[in-house]
């Protein structure tokens, strides 16, 4: 699993680590009941604290996209696999006719991610 973190980013590296993660859930990069890296072996490869990705898997386990299995770590649920993937279909279905609209009117595509940005803060 391939996490890249921006130390100069606004969005704090916790955030970052859980949103690339919910990527690969929904990405399908990462399956149902699989085994995410632990949680030392992630802060020793991105070279960040253990708190911070500690942070991090709470925060997936609580929303629950992850599961924890004492001894042996933290999984994918199945749930999280399937609504996520929902999600980003419902999404995806909305934003269509909004592009293709921003299309029409000759909006470019940087000006249109820039509008989303701008909404999403």
């Amino acid at each position: 699993m391939k996490i890249v973190v921006d130390v100069n980013s606004a969005e704090p590296l916790n955030e970052q680590i859980r949103t690339q993660i919910i990527r690969r859930i929904s990405d399908g990069s990462i399956k149902a009941n699989e085994c995410l890296p632990s949680i030392r072996f992630v802060a020793k490869t991105l070279r960040v604290g253990v708190i911070t990705v500690k942070t991090a898997y709470e925060k997936l386990e609580e929303d629950g996209y992850i599961y924890t299995v004492a001894g042996k770590g933290c999984f994918v649920s199945e749930t999280a696999a399937d609504s996520v993937g929902k999600k980003t279909d419902l999404v995806l279905s909305r934003l269509k006719p909004v592009v293709e609209y921003a299309r029409a009117l000759g909006v470019s595509r940087e000006e249109v991610i820039g509008l989303i940005t701008s909404l999403y803060r």
